[in-house]
């Protein structure tokens, strides 16, 4: 069995970390709604919380097949893919003459390194635990 009850807990955990973020980042949005403001900004979370899951569904995968010297390799990897993805997401806004385009990046990349860091703590906190 390639996930066990522990990673569908890790991966729960994760899901519901990603769920408060948006609720978070959608209270800002209300709240200050002409200092935030950016068209589909809305958007990022769906796609950053799916690439986040497939990660560390693809880490724990290797983490458990690989040996222990190829196991920081994985995870840079994975953060190289996650990386690329980003970008080709935000290549239509790059290519977009916006008027909200420094706002939607900035925003984006806020949202990705806070993914990151959940990602991080919840990875080493699984590992450090076998």
């Amino acid at each position: 069995m390639l996930i066990s009850l522990k990673d569908l807990k890790l991966i729960l955990n994760i899901g519901f970390a990603g769920i408060v973020i948006f609720g978070a980042h959608y209270a800002l949005l209300s709240i200050f709604p002409r200092q935030l403001y950016a068209p589909d900004l809305l958007l990022i979370h769906p796609f950053m919380l799916t690439i986040t899951m497939v990660a560390v569904i693809g880490v724990k995968i290797v983490f458990k097949k690989a040996k222990s010297q190829v196991r920081g390799f994985a995870f840079l990897g994975s953060s190289l893919v996650k990386m690329f993805l980003s970008i080709l997401f935000l290549i239509p806004v790059f290519k977009n003459d916006s008027l909200f385009r420094k706002e939607y990046v900035l925003q984006f990349f806020m949202i990705y390194f806070i993914y990151l860091a959940i990602e991080v703590y919840y990875l080493v906190r699984d590992f450090k635990s076998d």
